[in-house]
């Protein structure tokens, strides 16, 4: 080969690599100048707009920056007014000229320097647009929350951004796989108001679809907190009650469960838990489209080509293996508990922001319209109005609190000197009534919307709580027992069963464990084999109910106590449904649990709204919910139901702790419990109303713990069973049993009721009756 051939090589290889570079930086200007396009029409907050300009802000300076600041520039001003558009374009202008004087010194060079220089501009051009109508709190609030989000946003972004930047030094895979999220769930946002056929919401179409993806490549961990992610940005998008955070976080987290399986097992359950999820929330906006948009984003995902999904798992954290196992629990740890912080955040700014819109109660907008209506037009409205205004004036403030104590204004309730001389005395009254009327209507009108506000905020805080919960569970709650798992295992390699154990206890200190391997049916065949193993392990096992598996065995450690419970109940007079729902049963932590509700009225409404408390509760408490913080997740959903009718429930919720024997009973309006030692009886009594009666936050069911020991009962009812409130002969009854068996005990009560007359309500009466296991 010759010099000239060699030399020929090497200018075809530069050209080609030079036309490989032009096509790849055009690629990113029509990306960049697209993605600020799309972000420039995001709005959060009552109007906040800072993304696009956080992103001309992470973009720097150059073609690059040009071009995206071209992109946010035309699409702030086609989708704002031109005020707001001209804030954020000034940012914009502002932040990218800075980029080109900084670009070439050391303090650009910092990570933090441009997030800085895009959060004080913004603070700067946000207080002077706002200077001309005077600065307030909850303005000042708004402008603060922009900078935040400016900056914080300018950071990720340009994390996100950084193998663009050839900076990929950020810190591990996780934060560009947060950034990544941040990015594509603000850009999310602005396409949620794209609508087809009037119906199907492009953004949350795509918001559902990455949820599809992160849950099925990255599992149960990364599709929730990507749920959650996602999900929040279209709740921040809209004006409706929260629902998307909870049901694509959910959705995620279960469907998640389901990633190594088919991807037609996944998809089906994630359409179920986001359907029940709506279920959950019929009363929102969200419900009738929500379920469309997760259907089309379901069937796109199962269009999709099993070689792009594989790609696609390339931008998720990858999953840890084995040895990994606690790092990646103590990493999903983490981020569930920066999604309860998040929670709680954005619950406690939404509240003050509530509290400071609330408007101050001015009644004497009454009398004002009144006289606006009728002594404009009369001739003595000089002598009234400017001549004696202070005693006018005097007269109206007298005559507020009797208006508002009765409802309305009579004649005799003007001074005599007054009814004397005006001349429209008639009309003013019949004014001053249209506009009492009125003035009533808004206040309870008012009244109710901050009811029913507090109510959806309150599922923030509880959801907030209950990712606490979680989060705890996988810290320090659950506690694994390696020297058992090892002397488990050799126990079963001692008698040829080769099998993979696991052993751990849970947050309440018990012990589980499971263990699978093809031998296990043939070890099974020793009739002494669970015996055996309780030795083993040092602790007596038992085998829950209904899991039977082949290949598989899990084991819990047994409970010290046992309960008996007995049921019985009496419908109303001519009635053939109850009104009253109960149900009882225990979760893998040795918890019984008991319900009791008893729903509005009687017949199959009251049934109706009992049975949806009861069966609400159940879920909650099955997935692990903290008794408190489900019983007030209901007070609230009873609260948001009652927008269109009234309707209420009582609760009765006994939490009965098998190995410490500690029953904490939880009350919503409900009737008197009893606790029965012998002939000693106790009432348990509460003060709160019913759920859906309250004014949250203040509506907190009443808690009261008592220790039972073998041989007491505890005893819940119906108001149908107590006498008014003379519940003597009730307790009686109670301390007067001497039998062994909870059913014959709730069938003399029943008795009693019917005995007496009671059958004007439903009656139901469920007693719990504790003994050592033998």
């Amino acid at each position: 080969m010759t010099l000239n051939d060699i030399m020929h090589r090497l200018t075809r290889t530069t050209a080609k690599s030079r036309d490989r570079d032009r096509a790849s930086l055009l690629a990113e200007l029509v990306t960049r100048f697209a993605i600020g396009f799309i972000l420039s029409g995001a709005s959060i907050l009552s109007g906040l707009s800072p993304f696009a300009a956080a992103f001309a802000a992470s973009s720097g300076a150059g073609i690059v920056g040009l071009v995206t600041m071209l992109g946010v520039s035309i699409g702030y001003f086609l989708f704002w007014p031109f005020l707001p558009a001209l804030r954020y374009v000034s940012v914009t202008l502002i932040v990218v000229a800075t980029s080109a004087v900084f670009r070439y010194t050391e303090v650009y060079r910092s990570r933090w320097f441009m997030p800085m220089v895009s959060g004080v501009l913004s603070v700067f051009i946000g207080f002077i647009v706002c200077s001309d109508g005077g600065w307030t709190l909850p303005e000042a609030i708004l402008i603060a929350s922009d900078a935040v989000l400016c900056l914080g946003c300018t950071y990720f972004y340009k994390t996100a951004l950084s193998p663009w930047s050839g900076q990929l030094n950020f810190e591990g895979e996780v934060v560009h796989t947060v950034s990544v999220l941040i990015l594509l769930a603000t850009a999310l946002v602005s396409l949620a108001g794209l609508k087809l056929f009037g119906v199907l919401s492009v953004g949350r179409c795509a918001a559902a679809l990455v949820v599809f993806l992160a849950a099925y490549k990255g599992g149960a961990g990364t599709g929730s907190v990507t749920g959650l992610a996602v999900g929040l940005a279209m709740d921040a998008s809209g004006a409706a009650a929260p629902m998307f955070s909870a049901a694509f976080g959910v959705a995620g987290l279960v469907a998640g469960i389901f990633s190594k399986r088919s991807r037609f097992l996944f998809t089906l359950a994630f359409i179920i838990v986001d359907a029940a999820a709506a279920a959950m929330a019929l009363h929102s906006a969200a419900v009738p489209s929500i379920l469309y948009e997760v259907f089309a984003a379901s069937v796109i995902f199962m269009l999709l080509p099993p070689s792009l999904l594989a790609r696609l798992g390339a931008f998720l954290p990858e999953r840890a293996q084995n040895g990994g196992a606690i790092r990646a629990r103590e990493y999903t740890r983490r981020r569930v508990e920066q999604a309860s912080f998040a929670f709680r955040d954005l619950h406690d700014a939404s509240r003050t922001l509530l509290e400071q819109s609330r408007e101050t109660d001015n009644s004497a907008v009454v009398f004002d319209r009144a006289a606006d209506a009728v002594c404009r037009r009369c001739n003595s409205a000089s002598r009234c109005w400017q001549e004696g205004y202070n005693a006018t004036v005097d007269v109206m403030n007298n005559l507020t609190p009797v208006i508002l104590r009765r409802g309305r204004l009579e004649k005799g309730d003007f001074p005599d000197y007054f009814a004397d001389e005006c001349e429209n005395l008639d009309a003013f009254i019949s004014a001053v009534n249209y506009e009492l009327r009125s003035y009533l209507y808004r206040r309870r009108l008012k009244s109710r919307l901050r009811g029913n506000r507090a109510a959806a905020l309150n599922q923030y805080s509880e959801v907030s709580d209950i990712l606490h919960g979680i989060s705890a569970e996988l810290g320090d709650g659950l506690r694994f027992e390696p020297e058992l798992e090892t002397r488990t295992r050799k126990y079963l390699q001692s008698l040829g069963v080769v099998a993979d154990v696991s052993v751990f206890r849970d947050r309440g200190g018990r012990l589980h464990s499971e263990i699978s391997g093809a031998e296990l049916n043939a070890f099974k065949r020793d009739r002494a084999w669970l015996d055996k193993l309780s030795v083993v392990l040092g602790v007596r096992l038992c085998v829950p109910e209904g899991r039977p598996r082949s290949g598989r065995l899990e084991l819990l450690e047994a409970e010290p106590l046992a309960a008996s419970v007995g049921v019985s109940r009496m419908n109303k007079h001519g009635n053939d449904v109850n009104g009253d729902t109960g149900a009882y049963f225990k979760t893998d932590e040795g918890v019984l649990y008991v319900l009791l509700s008893d729903g509005m009225g009687a017949g199959e409404e009251a049934a109706c709204l009992s049975s949806d408390a009861v069966r609400i509760l159940e879920r909650f408490l099955r997935s692990g919910v903290a008794p408190e913080t489900a019983v007030r997740m209901l007070g609230d959903i009873m609260l948001l139901r009652n927008e269109e009718d009234v309707g209420c429930v009582t609760v009765d919720l006994a939490c009965v702790n098998l190995f410490s024997g500690e029953v904490t009973l939880l009350k919503y309006g409900a009737a008197p419990s009893y606790v029965k030692s012998g002939a000693t009886v106790t009432r348990v009594k509460g003060k709160s109303l019913a759920a859906g009666l309250g004014s949250p936050p203040d509506d907190k069911p009443d808690s009261v713990t008592v220790a039972l020991r073998p041989g007491m009962y505890a005893v819940v009812v119906s108001d149908g069973a107590v006498h008014g409130s003379d519940d003597s002969a009730l307790v009686k009854l109670i301390s007067d049993f001497s039998g062994d068996e909870p059913g014959k005990l709730t069938y003399a009560i029943v008795e009693a009721a019917r005995a007496r007359g009671a059958a004007e309500d439903d009656t139901t009466a469920i007693a719990i009756k504790i003994t050592a296991r033998e």
